[in-house]
């Protein structure tokens, strides 16, 4: 699997650095915002980078660091076979951050751009917590002895192609950009994010990942930048 992940990620990066050779103009910027829904928040900082193609200026790659975070109150994780296991971790808050290298495309009409993008590799950390681990389903498995007790966890650290693969920490979003003036813009989307948290031992089913999912309107305030 890690040998599967490495390449898809040596496939993106080598198609945008390819592409990159016949770019006719390069633009960046930088977005400030956040998302929220049901008293949960996913602020972020993101620089970006448009790589327009000659004859095709509309259609541009793009490329960016992302620092984003997650903070949430009540919230249950679970692993990837939950649905089999039927265990999970409850926690009374979650807080993470993450840095992330992220790649995308955008098409742009002028003083409008609609792109998408998601994180591609990066890093997530968080204060370590303790989480409830329950079991709501029957056999008991090799993690019974742990059932409703609390168990240490904290943010997986290396995260890639979280749209991809369910135990990664990172986000994705689609959004439309407005340039008010030549010195700001709006953005507005809608952000899929996850958040994974690893215990500190095994638990069923070999389990030691436990994540959640997110999805919220994003709206963010954006500043080009200039040589």
């Amino acid at each position: 699997m890690k040998i599967i992940r490495l390449a898809v990620l040596l496939l993106l990066l080598s198609t945008v650095a390819s592409q990159a050779q016949y770019a006719s103009r390069v633009t960046s910027g930088i977005d400030l915002g956040t998302g929220y829904q049901d008293k949960a928040w996913a602020p972020s900082i993101a620089y970006h980078q448009e790589l327009s193609m000659n004859g095709f200026s509309w259609f541009n790659l793009t490329w960016g660091v992302r620092t984003a975070g997650y903070y949430v109150g009540d919230k249950t994780l679970t692993p990837k076979n939950s649905f089999s296991s039927g265990d999970s971790l409850k926690f009374g808050r979650l807080t993470s951050n993450s840095l992330s290298i992220m790649g995308g495309v955008m098409l742009k009409f002028k003083k409008l751009e609609i792109g998408a993008n998601t994180d591609l590799i990066g890093i997530a950390i968080g204060v370590k917590r303790k989480g409830l681990y329950t079991k709501n389903a029957f056999p008991t498995g090799e993690g019974s002895e742990y059932y409703n007790t609390l168990i240490s966890s904290s943010p997986n650290f290396f995260n890639a192609v979280p749209l991809a693969f369910e135990n990664n920490s990172g986000q994705s979003e689609v959004f439309v950009r407005y340039w008010i003036t030549q010195r700001i813009g709006i953005k507005a989307g809608y952000v899929h994010g996850r958040t994974t948290y690893k215990t500190e031992f095994r638990l069923d089913n070999n389990q030691k990942l436990f994540s959640t999912s997110y999805d919220m309107p994003y709206l963010a305030v954006c500043f080009p930048l200039y040589d």
